[in-house]
């Protein structure tokens, strides 16, 4: 795991995971942390490592959909029920191309028209994406509309969004593509659908399984005050090496 400094002003910086914005979940191990750069805050977690605080967050709860042998079978929302059979329709025309080649350099624009991501920021995020996740380009025709991005672990796949031409709002062509992509998990045996934390409405109509992450920190008691951070481990400096408390 790889730390980046973040520097809040003049006076205040803390060092976290590098990738936490790109990647799900943290993992600590314990014979790391007496080796953390020090102030460490990091959340997100996953509920299965030994080391953190459980998170309060409501937006920091897993969305995770456990699979069952069949899409029937899933413990789906009725109003998201109704809507895949309205959504389904609307992209009878739509055709599947998986893991084309440069679908991320393709559809990159809508990400950015949306997020305005810092470039370096960005760089990092495509770089390991296109190492770690595979993607399914929607055509309408000739054009390309939306690449759905994911990544599969061990018996999980992890979600990691759309990035999708806004111009065709009307199909909903990502909740379709999230659609096909969990089918096909359930197809290949897959035991878990990730849809990460967050509190986002789309999310919780997916019948998913919410169990907090977890948060560790190494602050002052100033740090901690001022980002209400509760439970931490704390230090009684930031210069130099300072003790732990």
């Amino acid at each position: 795991m790889e730390f980046q400094k973040i520097i809040v002003n003049e006076d205040i910086f803390y060092w976290t995971w590098k990738d936490a914005d790109y990647l799900p979940y943290a993992w600590l191990e314990k014979k790391d942390l007496k080796t953390l750069p020090i102030p460490f805050f990091i959340i997100s977690i996953h509920p299965d490592c030994s080391v953190g605080f459980k998170s309060e967050e409501n937006d920091e709860l897993t969305n995770i959909i456990q699979l069952p042998d069949s899409f029937d079978k899933l413990n789906l929302d009725n109003d998201l029920r109704k809507d895949l059979k309205r959504v389904e329709k609307k992209n009878e025309n739509i055709r599947l191309v998986y893991n084309e080649k440069d679908a991320l350099d393709k559809s990159k624009r809508w990400f950015l028209e949306q997020w305005e991501e810092d470039k370096e920021e960005f760089k990092r995020r495509l770089e390991l994406w296109k190492e770690k996740c595979y993607t399914i380009s929607a055509y309408l025709g000739d054009e390309l509309i939306a690449v759905h991005i994911a990544m599969k672990e061990k018996d999980t796949i992890y979600y990691f969004g759309c990035w999708w031409n806004r111009e065709y709002k009307s199909l909903s062509t990502p909740t379709f593509l999230l659609k096909k992509d969990i089918e096909k998990a359930i197809e290949d045996g897959m035991k878990y659908y990730d849809l990460e934390i967050g509190d986002e409405p789309y999310k919780k109509k997916w019948g998913v399984i919410e169990i907090p992450t977890k948060t560790y920190a190494i602050l002052t008691k100033e740090l901690a005050e001022r980002w209400n951070v509760k439970n931490y481990v704390k230090i009684a400096t930031t210069i130099h090496n300072p003790t732990r408390i």
